[in-house]
């Protein structure tokens, strides 16, 4: 039986961390185990093994970790580092060094963080464990405070202040994996982190905040951690479609903010600031859940703060609340408001152009309705061009370049275009606003050009 444990036993199953750290799990070893191993990889047909596929891994984690900013740093021994460091616990079982400062509060233990690490065996090079080889190589979203992470870890994140830091931690056995390890891989010694915190979402902030006096919540450094907090959980809520309560976080934050009592211009420009992305957020979320009069509104309140006329985005959604409403005048008017701050937006394009199309489709409809209300022959029909599908989204493409300008523009056709393909072209420069095909007249040949005339905006 003693042979059993001449060489390090592979367990059939997992080994949950709280039970390990509570002591009360229990280990059965199977002295058949390793004979079915060797029976197994017999009949795999696998004779030697080659560790050239382990090297090339090993050189990819390397390298990733030295991207990543997360390598181990120089250092002779673990006892020479810990002259550079910080306890973070009174028994010494956590020390850390902070590499980059991180840009706020200490992270609260009941904090949402996310973070990528390394951890090293003393003075090696590859790590033994690291988020860069777990969830597709991206960081670990991980809610502090409820056992998920090693002890050590959690003592080390909620000292650091964050987000966006990177600090050592070096954690002895007692608050990492026991005093026993969890052989062969996890040995019962003490091992290097090297950590990079993201971001910090404190989903508890709005909690706390209720339960102070009326004086601290007025203060601006709890209103706008608060505030900051409610926004992330919002920003989460949205990409979930949750617009409901995206919308409920960013009302209780405008009240969390109308209580602010800020001291000096720059705490007032950082409240003003969180009102006006409060306010559009808003604007957003009613727009998405089909509420154009609360969209509208949204944008009333944000005229208060701000000058509206100068916020591409509220005077967009704007325009997507009157066209909600079928007020496609006033829909136009803040589409092309919008369009004269961001020129280049295709988003504003498109809306202008859908709206066009659909003015124009509205209009032939009436006028049909009218031909057949007073029995009219309808105007000549749009011919039917012989020209193929990819010249026709070819030239739409180029007119709604064109068009989509908001100055004089002029593009000279090629000669080598057929009858066909010009009168494809006049045709549809009819469907766009301010586009016309002109003829022009250069000795016995005639050529073509498109043109936009400068428009203006209301």
């Amino acid at each position: 039986m003693g042979d059993a444990f001449d060489e390090p036993v592979q367990l059939s199953k997992g080994i949950n961390l709280k039970d390990l750290l509570s002591g009360d799990s229990e280990f059965q070893i199977d002295l058949d185990f390793k004979k079915q191993q060797c029976d197994d990889l017999e009949d795999d047909g696998i004779i030697d093994d080659d560790d050239s596929d382990s090297d090339d891994v090993f050189k990819n984690i390397e390298e990733e970790t030295s991207k990543m900013m997360l390598s181990c740093p120089e250092y002779h021994t673990f006892r020479s580092l810990e002259s550079k460091m910080i306890d973070c616990v009174s028994s010494g079982d956590v020390k850390m060094l902070i590499l980059e400062e991180g840009d706020g509060p200490l992270v609260p233990v009941d904090a949402e963080v996310l973070i990528h690490y390394a951890a090293y065996w003393e003075q090696a090079t590859i790590p033994f464990d690291s988020t860069l080889t777990r969830n597709n190589g991206q960081p670990m979203k991980i809610k502090l405070g409820q056992g998920k992470i090693l002890p050590g870890l959690e003592i080390g994140l909620t000292s650091i202040r964050g987000p966006k830091s990177r600090f050592l931690l070096l954690v002895q056995p007692a608050l990492a994996w026991g005093p026993y390890g969890v052989l062969p891989r996890i040995k019962p010694e003490p091992a290097l982190f090297v950590i990079a915190l993201y971001s910090v979402n404190d989903t508890q902030a709005a909690v706390r905040f209720n339960d102070l006096p009326v004086a601290e919540q007025s203060k601006f450094e709890n209103t706008t951690r608060t505030v900051n907090s409610l926004h992330t959980q919002a920003k989460d809520y949205f990409a979930k479609q949750k617009f409901n309560k995206c919308i409920k976080n960013y009302q209780q934050s405008m009240t969390v903010l109308n209580m602010s009592l800020p001291k000096d211009k720059n705490e007032e420009n950082e409240i003003k600031r969180l009102r006006i992305n409060t306010y559009v957020n808003l604007a957003v979320c009613y727009y998405k859940i089909n509420k154009p009069k609360h969209v509208i509104n949204m944008c009333q309140n944000l005229d208060y703060v701000t000058d509206i006329n100068k916020h591409c985005k509220a005077l967009f959604y704007y325009g997507r609340a009157y066209e909600m409403l079928g007020k496609t005048e006033d829909a136009i008017k803040y589409y092309k408001m919008a369009k004269r701050l961001e020129p280049k937006n295709h988003e504003i394009g498109k809306a202008l152009a859908d709206l066009d199309r659909y003015n124009k489709k509205s209009a032939a409809t009436e006028k049909d309705l009218w031909q057949k209300a007073f029995k009219l022959e309808p105007q000549t029909k749009k011919k039917n061009y012989d020209v193929d599908a990819d010249f026709q989204a070819t030239v739409r493409d180029m007119c709604q370049n064109v068009a989509d300008s908001e100055e004089y523009m002029k593009f000279n056709l090629p000669e080598s275009f057929t009858p066909n393909e010009i009168g494809f072209i006049r045709d549809l420069c009819d469907e766009f606003e301010g586009l016309v095909l002109q003829e022009n007249n250069v000795g016995k040949k005639k050529t073509f050009s498109i043109i936009k005339q400068g428009l203006v905006i209301g």
